[in-house]
């Protein structure tokens, strides 16, 4: 295993098969694992950086986990960890990722992306719309919509940008914090054709509806043609991330969602996005960076048990 690009992350074990042991030859598995090395949209929005560092920490934490049953290792190939802490600018990170993943989009793949700021959204729906030839469609588990005004690219305005390049069809933010949206913003989703949203408190705190079905509302809104799968970890509770809460949603109710989004067999691309691992203590991380591994493994799973 010493050949293979991703052996550093995981450790080998006598009598036992691991994920990292079992990976499919790119190209030949319907998943690629892609990491994103950046918080340039991050402090070019004004939040902390160090998502930049949480792809290998996520890897390797998914490359540990034992293969049995349940485990769909052969599913998913490797694709790398696409290094762009040295950019000079978030255009020429968008140039860089959208080339990444075109191909394997082209060809069917679906990335599963990790790392970097939200600012990612726009290379991936970028690539994600010219691969199916038409707009596509986003769903975004995210406290904050990202539609921020066209005032150079940062974190916070992917989707309005996806939008007005017309990569981006319908549009769905379930959780959105009515404590964290600018005015703008709120006009501009309450007012673009195709866009909508569930808050976080409508279910939370008014209980004028639930989880579950603000889940299923938003995912029916998407899901009638490609659509990508946005997580943003700075809406789980005591997650790390460059703008983090104490009052979201948990790893699991995340980890549902990929599962059920899965199930839907129309995501184009999974992107778990703004996790700063760094942030956590010393005895935090592991627990924080298996989460997203496990929320990955859901996805790929969901597509496995399809409803019909």
């Amino acid at each position: 295993m010493a050949d293979n690009p991703w052996s550093h992350l995981y450790t080998p074990r006598a009598g036992e098969v691991r994920l990292g042991d079992a990976l499919a030859p790119l190209g030949e598995a319907p998943f690629v694992l892609f990491g994103v090395a950046e918080d340039l949209g991050v402090r070019a929005n004004g939040g902390r950086p160090g998502a930049a560092e949480s792809p290998e920490g996520v890897f390797r934490a998914l490359l540990n986990i034992p293969c049995n049953d349940w485990i769909p290792a052969t599913a998913l190939s490797w694709g790398g960890i696409l290094d762009l802490r040295s950019a000079e600018s978030v255009d020429a990170i968008d140039e860089a990722v959208y080339a990444a993943v075109l191909p394997w989009m082209k060809a069917g793949t679906v990335p599963l992306v990790v790392g970097g700021g939200h600012n990612n959204a726009l290379p991936l729906l970028w690539a994600a719309a010219e691969a199916a030839g038409r707009p596509v469609n986003a769903l975004n588990l995210d406290p904050h919509p990202d539609v921020r005004a066209l005032e150079g690219r940062h974190s916070g305005n992917g989707f309005s940008y996806a939008h007005d390049r017309g990569y981006l069809d319908r549009y769905a933010v379930l959780g959105l914090s009515e404590y964290a949206v600018n005015a703008a913003s709120l006009r501009r989703l309450q007012s673009t054709p195709g866009w909508t949203f569930k808050s976080l408190e409508s279910w939370a705190v008014r209980g004028e509806s639930s989880w579950e079905s603000a889940l299923e509302r938003m995912l029916g809104h998407v899901q009638v043609g490609p659509f990508g799968l946005e997580i943003d970890v700075d809406g789980i509770t005591g997650a790390p991330s460059s703008a983090q809460t104490a009052s979201g949603w948990s790893w699991l109710q995340a980890r549902e969602l990929a599962y059920r989004a899965g199930q839907t067999g129309q995501v184009a691309y999974v992107h778990l996005t703004e996790l700063a691992l760094g942030y956590a203590s010393e005895g935090e991380r592991p627990g924080q960076a298996k989460a997203a591994a496990m929320l990955l493994l859901d996805f790929v799973r969901g597509t496995q048990n399809l409803p019909w």
